[in-house]
């Protein structure tokens, strides 16, 4: 029963006492109020109960259609090291003609950070990058691959159904890398400069070459561009002259594209200190594609004439002092762009070697529960919560208690000199792991009541998670018709597990938040910040 319950039914008694005192003939008024304070109708006390919690690793998680996707390397000494790369498909914006003797300038594979504005002082804008974690001052390896591995839409073994990828596949992809180098995440990348080296600016001095001047914008919720500073990468110029310049064909729909070229294997790998940075990025939008800029051959009227007959533009093209020539070839710059589109999914290559996790997550103590929990989104790592192992259920339920409250407090550990406190998660979710749904409060109560929020000390360091399921322990421990225990987890909040309705209630099998942190589990030699349940509840005497 609920602490709502336990108000309704205090005015209930109350109004009674009353009533009966007004009735009586044999109590004067000022016995009344003494009685009510002696009888103590109400007694509230609290009562923790032990619960088993141990770890459990994740093997895999859905890669494809998540909100953002994670990019990079990252690695601490808690939970070892992780590669996060991403496979896309891509589709051409609309029908490509590459036209008359065509050839290419430069492919860039274009990729918008998530950014703050932070200045723009003389006109130079500062950015600060968001959601990046680590130390963007390590290096770590990009490569861009042409991914040989079609992926389907279907499931083949049942048609009818779409096709999940996970962070566990393995993807076949052409050796010759499209680009390979050292990479760090750069807030100042905002700009980059293509030379268009056939195309003259000037007839006059040929040596004199038209200059792009490439900036990245995205759209806002409002509907205007922001600048944005982007990862800018310069694919091989040869593999697009020889694949996409002689294919025409292939370029005509989407389907046939993807048929033609599957798409691209961006990996990142270690290069010499794991330490370095993953980034999660949105890929939604139109800005993140591969662009082609290329040159090809115009026939051109040097006078030319609207609809109408009247005279548009007069140019002396090849500078013979005339502008009456016709069909001239005039070399013009173009682009073709290519946006990710249809399946994109991440790609984890995890390694707990040397860790702390690894021999807790390799054998967790499922009997007795663990003295440390390790806590990790994406594909990482979750714990199991057993409630009332140790607990005679049905003598608590015949005691007929009234719950005001119930929680689960994670504490922290702050004597973890190995923690990486920048990169704790700022939010904690417990469920229901038999069911694999949300806790009943979150709907009863509110996102807000059953918080999970992280808090921190006086020092402004990590410190606990508090999660409250009074009305879920309610319905357990309820004397008639209770709720059977089920069997909850706790795992790294996600901003998808929040649940847009009320029949929101299935907990997704995805995330793409790295952030991990190290809890005391219910054998922590800290006897006080061992997981614990809390119950505040009221008796009537």
């Amino acid at each position: 029963m609920t602490t709502k319950v336990v108000k309704k039914a205090k005015q209930i008694a109350l109004f009674l006492m009353m009533l009966i005192g007004t009735m009586s003939c044999e109590k004067d008024i000022e016995n009344i109020g003494v009685n009510l304070v002696e009888n103590e109708i109400f007694d509230t006390q609290k009562y923790n109960s032990t619960v088993t919690v141990y770890n459990q690793n994740i093997l895999k998680n859905r890669g494809s259609k998540l909100g953002q996707y994670l990019l990079g390397v990252y690695a601490n000494e808690d939970f070892g090291q992780v590669e996060a790369s991403i496979v896309t498909q891509l589709a051409p914006t609309i029908d490509i003609d590459f036209g008359l003797e065509p050839s290419i300038d430069l492919v860039i594979l274009t990729i918008p950070y998530q950014a703050t504005l932070t200045s723009e002082a003389n006109e130079a804008p500062a950015f600060e990058l968001d959601s990046v974690w680590g130390n963007q001052a390590i290096q770590f390896n990009l490569n861009v691959y042409e991914l040989q591995t079609y992926l389907n839409t279907l499931d083949p073994l049942n048609p009818s159904d779409e096709l999940s990828y996970f962070t566990d596949q393995t993807y076949n992809y052409n050796p010759t890398a499209l680009y390979s180098g050292l990479f760090k995440p750069k807030a100042d990348d905002t700009i980059m400069f293509i030379e268009r080296s056939e195309v003259l600016l000037d007839f006059a001095t040929p040596t004199l070459r038209d200059v792009d001047t490439i900036r990245t914008y995205v759209s806002n919720a409002n509907g205007s561009s922001q600048l944005v500073p982007a990862i800018r990468l310069p694919l091989n110029n040869d593999f697009f002259t020889d694949n996409f310049l002689p294919n025409q064909s292939a370029m005509e729909t989407t389907d046939a594209f993807v048929q033609f070229f599957n798409g691209l294997y961006i990996e990142a790998t270690v290069a010499g200190d794991p330490k370095a940075s993953i980034m999660s990025l949105n890929l939604a939008n139109t800005a993140t594609n591969i662009t082609v800029y290329y040159t090809n051959t115009v026939l051109t009227d040097e006078t030319i004439y609207d609809s109408l007959g009247d005279l548009v533009s007069e140019t002396d093209i090849n500078g013979n002092g005339n502008t009456v020539d016709t069909d001239l070839p005039v070399r013009t710059k173009q682009t073709a762009t290519f946006n990710f589109d249809g399946i994109t999914t991440n790609n984890y290559v995890r390694d707990y070697t040397g860790s702390a996790a690894e021999p807790i997550l390799n054998n967790p103590n499922t009997l007795s529960g663990d003295e440390r929990l390790y806590l990790q989104g994406a594909s990482g790592s979750f714990a199991m919560i057993d409630l009332f192992t140790f607990d005679d259920i049905l003598e608590l339920r015949n005691n007929g208690w009234l719950i005001n409250e119930a929680s689960l407090s994670f504490y922290v550990d702050q004597e973890n000199t190995a923690a990486d406190f920048l990169i704790v998660p700022e939010k904690l979710l417990v469920y229901n792991y038999d069911e694999n749904v949300q806790m009943t409060d979150i709907f009863t109560e509110g996102l807000s009541a059953f918080d999970g929020n992280l808090e921190r000390d006086d020092d402004n360091l990590p410190y606990r998670y508090i999660i409250n399921i009074t009305d879920y322990i309610s319905e357990v421990l309820k004397s008639d018709n209770p709720t059977e225990v089920s069997k909850l987890a706790v795992k790294v909040y996600n901003i998808s597990d929040t649940p847009i309705s009320g029949t929101d209630t299935e907990i997704t099998n995805f995330s793409w938040t790295p952030k991990g942190v190290v809890i005391h589990g219910n054998q922590s030699l800290n006897l006080e910040k061992r997981l614990k349940l809390e119950i505040s509840y009221t008796e009537i005497n």
